[in-house]
């Protein structure tokens, strides 16, 4: 999830080459309410999103119940900011551009 089309759109691609069947949102808002009709192995979501970023959104998917890996992704990385994210219970945090080998190792290791 990225509110930014291009990069959803780079990612898309770049996940389905990995053999994967992604589905991309636009805000954390969307993301959440699709939770209840659909089973994700995983989340990218963008860590810097109008509305709610990263953080607010792993936050309400864990009051929620939802226990759906999440990886991080930010192009605006600041002091402190990954430890407070891995805190929050995400299972990576990578600054963007996101490596092709990065993303695709740890996506493989969290849907084991």
């Amino acid at each position: 999830m990225d509110d930014d089309e291009i990069v959803r759109r780079a990612l898309r691609r770049m996940i389905k080459s990995l053999s994967f069947d992604p589905v991309e949102f636009a805000t954390g808002e969307t993301f959440l309410s699709a939770l209840s009709e659909n089973t994700f192995s995983c989340a990218l979501i963008d860590l810097h999103m109008p509305g709610l970023n990263g953080v607010d959104v792993m936050a309400r998917m864990r009051r929620d119940g939802y226990n759906v890996p999440v990886i991080i992704i930010t192009g605006g990385d600041v002091p402190k900011m990954r430890e407070r994210c891995l805190k929050a219970g995400a299972a990576d945090y990578l600054v963007k551009p996101v490596e092709r080998e990065t993303v695709s190792d740890m996506i493989r290791l969290l849907v084991q």
